[in-house]
């Protein structure tokens, strides 16, 4: 599932982080953690981890917010207790989320 928020001036969705103005990661895949956050470090980033997640490990997550606030990016974590790898139900299901995506521009 992808969520994509568009107007006349902004395009968010959650994927692509080269053409938008937010992104929303349920899960962070295993990377080299600064190379990666310098490459997104332009966008406001929401990262979501479900602590029970048997897929990739949540210390995967924690570590890339860790390297995104150590270069000073505007990134929020939310860790979901008992929630496995699924962790964009519960993200894309918060009301909050839209709001969000659409108050949000790059650096």
């Amino acid at each position: 599932m992808e969520i994509r928020v568009k107007t006349p001036n902004r395009l968010g969705s959650t994927g692509r982080p080269k053409r938008l103005h937010s992104l929303v990661a349920p899960s962070s895949a295993p990377d080299p953690y600064l190379y990666v956050a310098k490459q997104v470090s332009t966008l406001p980033i929401w990262v979501f981890h479900g602590d029970a997640d048997k897929s990739v490990s949540v210390e995967e997550s924690r570590n890339m917010v860790k390297a995104l606030k150590a270069i000073g990016a505007n990134v929020q974590y939310t860790e979901l207790p008992g929630v496995d790898h699924n962790a964009w139900d519960p993200a894309y299901g918060r009301a909050d989320l839209i709001e969000w995506m659409l108050k949000q521009s790059r650096k």
